[in-house]
């Protein structure tokens, strides 16, 4: 579902984000309900705004391409791609990537990368707020 109204398949709810090489992403949506929010504090989270609901670029639909030998960084153009909001992931991963297992969901299957283990997981201030045991 959209991060912003709720709803679920609704084209002008899609999300894109535009990934540049040195700078935070920025997103853009048709959405009637979006407002902005600043990527670094959103993806921290905090005790007063728990959430960390955020529009991601999926690491396993978007791979990211090594530096050429002898070089360190890989100088790419900013490219804008489909995003996923940070509490789709699980249902993503079951319904994209059907190698992988998805804990708690699907346990057969090539086991997630760590990076998008965390970043699909929970902080405790979320659980917390959520009312989730721990």
């Amino acid at each position: 579902p959209c991060g912003f109204c709720g709803c679920s398949r609704v084209p002008k709810c899609a999300i894109m984000i535009i990934m540049p090489n040195s700078t935070a992403p920025t997103w853009t949506t048709a959405c009637m309900y979006k407002h902005t929010f600043r990527y670094g504090s959103a993806d921290m989270g905090s005790k007063t705004t728990p959430c960390r609901n955020i529009p991601l670029k999926c690491r396993l639909c978007h791979l990211i391409l090594l530096p050429e030998p002898g070089k360190t960084s890989r100088k790419n153009a900013a490219v804008s791609i489909n995003a996923v909001w940070r509490y789709n992931m699980p249902e993503h991963n079951l319904s994209e990537h059907e190698e992988y297992s998805v804990p708690g969901h699907r346990e057969a299957g090539v086991a997630l990368p760590a990076s998008i283990l965390r970043a699909m997981g929970l902080t405790e201030l979320e659980q917390k707020a959520a009312c989730i045991p721990q």
